[in-house]
């Protein structure tokens, strides 16, 4: 078929407009933003600045491939040849994320750099879905079955998977653990349902944790009144996957959310009206590769399984598919809760008042179902730290990183 058939002359004019459009609100808004961050993948960023990576491909007990980075020894000092001896750090990130959100804001200010500039083995963790971990045994990410997960799955094979990779790779008897969001709540999963992972761990941070959703603000919470709705949709159709950030994405959020741009107002509330507002610890300089990285791909399976806890609240269950479902799938019509009672490894938590996602009271209602919290920092509403300030914020270092570094040298 010849190629001026009518569809293929429309998406090459549409194409022309396109061009002609983004070129016309560059030269309205300024240059796109040329930081080089914003297209590399997170092996890319760590070698530019300096550091060693390793990337290592795993496969968990269901068939997904999962991929870790791993940044075996800082920059400053090369003791390559002592890696062994380092104590090893397994780090995960949250919903929609992936092992770049740990580097995200460059050497000196990323949580990973820290860590290993300080003498540890650190490894970043890629739950199934995200852009590096987007293959299967036998299934396509385009087949229906590949996106059917939640972070049930992601504590019932995911991390058990990523633990025993650290431990037998370094042979240590023990990891630490540091999670973020949703990383804490994989953990709660594995920790109760396969209770032998507690002594695997020497110690567990949890950033922003998430078990308990019920005191969720801001309009996320309109999404979370659908999660009925949702569950129909993915038991009849399928969990459809909630994509990452394409090229094209890219492209347009580089011209608007550069820094010094007009549009900066509106891309900084991108992340404000979900994780909560806080113009004061976000650095505009970060926000551009920031939000080009993020989303790095999920299920929305997992986003209704949260909503799920809002709907139930007070309740951190397992995926509630309706009565009848749940009858054949856990012989009961009410999904089994997760028993917190059963971890035992130290817990060490931080988390703020103002952050939307991981309230001050479903925080406090998880520290009381845990047995062995030994640390709990809540940053005052004085320095109002949203959701993602754990990872980004100005006054992560003193509010986070450095409480950080004195845990591990106390759990060593």
């Amino acid at each position: 078929m010849p190629w001026t058939t009518t569809r293929q002359r429309c998406r090459v004019f549409v194409a022309i407009i396109a061009l002609n459009c983004c070129f016309w609100l560059a030269k309205a808004f300024g240059k796109t933003d040329d930081n080089p961050d914003i297209l590399l993948l997170t092996p890319e960023l760590v070698r530019r600045y300096g550091y060693p990576l390793d990337i290592h491909d795993i496969i968990t007990e269901d068939g997904y491939t999962l991929q870790l980075h791993r940044i075996p020894y800082g920059r400053n000092k090369n003791k390559k040849a002592q890696s062994e001896t380092r104590s090893p750090i397994l780090l995960v990130h949250g919903l929609v994320g992936s092992s770049a959100d740990w580097v995200l804001t460059g050497p000196e200010k990323s949580l990973a750099y820290i860590l290993a500039d300080a003498g540890y083995d650190v490894w970043l963790g890629n739950n199934r879905g995200n852009i590096y971990s987007r293959n299967h045994t036998s299934l396509s990410p385009t087949d229906r079955a590949f996106w059917d997960f939640s972070y049930h799955e992601f504590g019932i094979y995911d991390l058990p998977a990523m633990v025993d990779h650290v431990l037998h790779t370094t042979g240590h008897d023990k990891i630490f653990y540091g999670g973020h969001s949703e990383g804490t709540t994989q953990f709660w999963v594995m920790t109760s349902e396969k209770p032998e992972y507690n002594s695997k761990i020497a110690l567990m941070i949890g950033l922003a944790p998430a078990a308990f959703m019920g005191n969720i603000r801001g309009p996320i919470r309109k999404l979370a009144k659908l999660t009925y709705l949702g569950v129909w949709v993915g038991e009849t159709f399928g969990y459809p996957e909630l994509r990452s950030r394409s090229t094209w994405g890219k492209f347009v959020l580089s011209l608007f959310c550069q820094n010094m741009v007009n549009a900066q107002f509106f891309c900084s509330n991108l992340l404000f009206l979900v994780a909560g507002i806080n113009r004061e610890e976000l650095n505009t300089k970060d926000l551009t590769v920031i939000l080009t990285h993020l989303p790095a791909g999920a299920s929305w399976k997992q986003v209704v399984h949260y909503g799920q806890g809002y709907i139930d609240p007070g309740q951190f269950r397992q995926f509630n598919y309706g009565e009848d479902k749940n009858l054949r799938m856990y012989n009961s019509t009410i999904p089994p809760a997760y028993q917190l009672e059963r971890i035992t490894t130290p817990i060490a938590l931080f988390s703020s008042d103002n952050d939307w996602l991981a309230t001050t009271k479903d925080v406090e209602l998880l520290s009381a179902r845990l047995n062995n919290v030994v640390f709990h920092h809540n940053v005052p509403i004085s320095i109002p730290f949203n959701h993602y300030d754990f990872l980004w914020g100005k006054s992560s270092w003193q509010q986070v990183f450095e409480p950080i570094l004195r845990l591990l040298t106390q759990y060593q």
